[in-house]
């Protein structure tokens, strides 16, 4: 049976509510070991806790997703680096940049998500990155925090831009996309990314695999990501 982590999956999202228990064995019995949930506004962070707390093969993470930009304020920039202090996670997110059509305003979202990577570096934890139509900005970024480190979820971007990103020590994470015959780039680009800098998720309960189109995605679904 396959050991695998699921990088990036949104388990305390409400579509788990009813059956959340069963999907975290489901997971464990088809190989996944371990589940990271990413948090993408300050309300989700107890509920997140919450959940990592009772099972230790869930693992949390903070922050404050760039689609929900306008919904978020400075208060919670401050509130975020002082949970950070008082709660363990394993990385600061889901932060970044999305540049797609009716998404908040662009500065709005650079303004959070510098902030979060400031407090990631200060606090010396690797970093989540959402990146849509953004790659190159993210990568600009991140390099006014040197020795900073993460991953970008559901990687989008080119190869090229892949290997900047694995120079500055961050890994380049794929889902679903990947498993749909129609996605030529992320495939183009993911065959030939170093395998030691790739890591595998669901971004679950959404983009599930060409298997699973129009269904509820799950991370026991991780493994034919892999296949």
């Amino acid at each position: 049976m396959y050991k695998l982590i699921d990088s990036h999956c949104h388990l305390d999202f409400d579509a788990f509510d009813k059956d959340r228990d069963e999907v975290i064995e489901y997971a464990n019995n088809s190989g996944i070991c371990r589940i990271i949930i990413p948090g993408v506004k300050r309300d989700d962070w107890e509920r997140i806790r919450q959940i990592c707390d009772q099972n230790e093969r869930l693992h949390a993470c903070y922050g404050l997703h760039p689609y929900l930009a306008e919904e978020h304020s400075d208060d919670d920039i401050l509130q975020l680096g002082a949970w950070l202090n008082d709660h363990d996670c394993v990385a600061v997110g889901e932060c970044g940049l999305d540049y797609r059509k009716n998404q908040a305003d662009k500065h709005l979202q650079m303004k959070f998500f510098d902030a979060q990577l400031e407090i990631a570096h200060t606090c010396n934890k690797p970093v989540v990155i959402h990146a849509v139509h953004a790659t190159t900005d993210v990568i600009s970024v991140i390099k006014n925090y040197p020795g900073l480190r993460g991953m970008v979820h559901s990687y989008s971007g080119s190869y090229e831009q892949a290997m900047q990103l694995i120079e500055l020590e961050f890994f380049i994470s794929l889902g679903g996309a990947i498993t749909y015959e129609n996605a030529r780039k992320i495939r183009a680009a993911a065959s030939k990314i170093p395998l030691d800098s790739i890591l595998l998720e669901t971004d679950a309960p959404d983009q599930p695999d060409a298997a699973h189109a129009g269904q509820r995605n799950e991370p026991a679904y991780l493994v034919n990501v892999l296949e």
